[in-house]
């Protein structure tokens, strides 16, 4: 081969490939301390990496921008092909794993708004207690990056109801729990209506809705519609939606397992309405690495069975 028909670029069999556990970590916090704590290394070696890792791409990755450092654009074309290398790695090396629940540590996120963590996740915390001492859960409220939280990996699994379509979503794999309804509730001999309600009378009375950026599951009537004239407080989450119209002669649309559940705790009534409100499926999202997973396919085993109790 002539001198000059040689590939152009960096002499890829003299790379360490370690170098890229802290490339991801650099590539994600965009801070060199951070990065070192999120791969538990000292400051100076995280520094070191970032040495190497500018030579090796001839790219300095990370600049400063006033007091902050930023991603350059060809760091930032590296976050997603990093993440799914390691990702891949991961997943080889645990092919032949085998999850133990009894004796075995595993950490879990979880993307679930309070009304899936309340009617599914919260029954069936005693089960993995009792079956899987060493497995953690962490809970987080769905965001408006719940479909880069997946891709990323930064959550293990999302619940998102279907009624609330997402076309990218729908490329990774998923399975659908349970469905449910949602009625119409208020505080027990506050809310009180001579006649059912239309949705013409829906648009009008004063009541409490979901903000859509933060709850996933908000309704499409128009009381919780977001231009609704009607809603007098817009709340993040549907316990607090029901602990307000617990303390006023508002209402609020919400799904009936959770209003069966709170019902006579917080003093609440159905309201009749001749409107027709929507209903959901709740459906439970991950990324195409953990399919294999035994510890993941463990977890997604226990879901589906609380999710199945629900209905018996």
């Amino acid at each position: 081969m002539a001198e000059d028909d040689k590939p152009s670029g960096p002499d890829w069999g003299r790379i360490d490939l370690n170098l890229f556990i802290p490339l991801n970590a650099l590539l994600i916090e965009r801070n060199v301390t951070k990065a070192a704590e999120r791969i538990f290394v000292t400051q100076p070696a995280m520094s070191a990496a970032l040495a190497k890792l500018r030579r090796v791409f001839d790219d300095p990755l990370l600049v400063r921008d006033g007091r902050e450092l930023v991603l350059t654009s060809f760091a930032e074309s590296l976050r997603v092909p990093v993440q799914q290398l390691l990702f891949s790695a991961r997943d080889m090396l645990m092919s032949n794993q085998h999850f133990d629940p009894a004796t075995d540590s595993r950490a879990f996120t979880i993307v679930a708004s309070d009304y899936t963590a309340a009617v599914l996740l919260a029954p069936l915390l005693p089960r993995l207690i009792e079956e899987a001492p060493g497995v953690r859960i962490k809970i987080a409220q769905p965001r408006g990056d719940h479909v880069d939280q997946v891709r990323s990996g930064r959550c293990d699994l999302l619940f998102w109801p279907s009624h609330f379509p997402t076309p990218e979503l729908e490329r990774f794999p998923h399975a659908g729990l349970f469905t449910d309804d949602f009625v119409l509730v208020g505080a027990r001999g506050m809310a009180s209506f001579d006649r059912p309600l239309t949705e013409q009378d829906l648009a009008t009375t004063p009541s409490v809705r979901l903000a859509s950026i933060t709850s996933p599951e908000e309704t499409l009537d128009p009381i919780t519609a977001e231009s609704a004239p009607a809603a007098v407080a817009t709340v993040s989450t549907f316990a607090l939606a029901l602990e307000m119209v617990a303390r006023t002669d508002l209402v609020t649309t919400i799904q009936r397992r959770l209003f069966e559940q709170k019902r006579e705790s917080l003093g609440l009534e159905e309201v009749e309405v001749a409107a027709t409100l929507p209903s959901l499926t709740m459906t439970m999202y991950w990324h195409p690495r953990s399919e294999r997973s035994p510890a993941h396919q463990w977890l997604r085993s226990r879901i589906r069975q609380a999710a199945a109790a629900l209905d018996d």
